[in-house]
């Protein structure tokens, strides 16, 4: 009983002796600091800057906006010392407020507030909207949009069935020139429903419209066969084999292939099994060296439908382009380094789309002219095509 008294003891000043710490500098005085001076608000889109002249203060600390936000919150904006101008960000429509700007010193001593009239302008989300065009693709429908001042987006796309709204696809973007596609859809007339919005939920109006996605299958690849490589080139000690390329594993090192060359354009060739009309494919490089290495950065696809042009895999003869590809980096960054927003959308795949008039094939060629670090070799993680059958 007398060890279990002591133990509680123990508890009670254990708990007593444990207080939230202060951060930061202890107050050394209550005199407050004098307020900014000369501001000069600069209305732009979505957001506000105001420069002002900061007072004589040798312990000042930082301003502070307090404002309202779109949903009608009092929210805070601080700039340190070291700038003479502040930003606000995160408005939807444009609208007329009264703000308060406030100076703080070390000792978290507040000025006066200083009143200034805001009026930002619209949200950029606006002008996106009136230049999203969407219609009817391959399996599904496809977005295209302008977003001229890189602005972090969402696109959110919805399909109706009587009162109900399907959530279909959310799309993250801030490339200046956007696009983006659902697929995987019934070819029959449907209804869809489509805004934007940012990310302080400021949303545009919704368009509706009714698309029939366009007829399209994925090739099997249970019947796709390997063809032999042309001489000089040879699968690499690295690589996973050529089933890996249609094993539906599209990220991870162990599910790839990997091409050694001396040539500086390798490539492989593929019989499809059948003569398709090819509407789309959807390429994965080697995810893990995303942008760098043996990746594809330009590449071509070639077809056929003639034995005798494939019997020798160095002819060219009787081979025709299909289609010409470049590798997207939504960062645009040339460096090796590699954005979550680069990550995510070679995970997702890279997909390109046919020409209207693209001859059937039954022999595909997936050629590489330069990688992203201009090497002469290639990887890739898994590769997809869609069509339809020709009889």
């Amino acid at each position: 009983m007398k060890n279990i008294y002591i133990n509680i003891m123990i508890l009670f000043l254990l708990l007593c002796s444990c207080k939230e710490e202060y951060v930061g500098q202890y107050p050394v005085d209550d005199i407050a600091p004098q307020q900014i001076s000369e501001p000069v608000v600069e209305n732009m889109e979505g957001k506000v800057k105001i420069s002002y002249k900061l007072p004589n203060e040798t312990d000042l600390l930082y301003v502070k906006a307090v404002y309202k936000n779109t949903l009608g919150n009092i929210k805070e904006e601080r700039a340190s010392v070291f700038k003479n101008e502040l930003y606000i960000y995160g408005f939807g429509k444009s609208k007329k407020q009264t703000i308060e700007l406030i100076t703080v010193d070390r000792s978290q001593n507040e000025s006066a507030p200083l009143y200034i009239e805001i009026e930002p302008l619209d949200s950029p989300i606006y002008k996106i909207y009136e230049s999203l065009n969407v219609y009817e693709s391959w399996g599904g429908i496809k977005m295209i949009w302008e977003n001229l001042l890189n602005e972090q987006i969402v696109v959110e796309v919805y399909k109706k069935e009587e009162d109900e709204f399907i959530d279909l696809e959310t799309i993250y973007s801030k490339e200046k020139e956007g696009s983006g596609a659902v697929r995987g859809l019934d070819t029959i007339p449907q209804k869809f429903c489509i805004f934007i919005r940012d990310i302080y939920q400021n949303y545009t109006d919704t368009l509706i419209t009714i698309l029939k996605p366009l007829f399209e299958v994925k090739l099997p690849s249970n019947e796709f066969k390997e063809l032999p490589l042309a001489p000089g080139y040879a699968a690499s000690a690295w690589s996973n084999g050529w089933n890996k390329l249609w094993d539906g594993i599209a990220t991870g090192d162990d599910s790839k292939y990997y091409l050694s060359a001396g040539d500086p354009k390798p490539y492989f060739t593929v019989d499809l099994g059948h003569i398709y009309k090819l509407s789309r494919t959807k390429v994965w490089g080697r995810t893990n060296y995303a942008y760098s290495l043996h990746n594809p950065r330009y590449f071509e696809f070639w077809g056929t439908t003639d034995f005798n042009s494939v019997k020798d895999p160095a002819n060219w003869d009787g081979w025709v382009r299909l289609l010409e590809c470049e590798s997207h980096k939504p960062s645009g960054n040339e460096s090796t380094v590699v954005t979550a927003e680069d990550k995510a959308y070679a995970e997702a795949g890279e997909e390109y789309e046919f020409p209207d008039d693209v001859i059937p094939v039954r022999y595909i060629r997936f050629r590489c002219i330069e990688t992203w670090t201009k090497t002469n070799a290639l990887h890739l993680n898994e590769l997809s095509f869609w069509g339809k059958a020709i009889e």
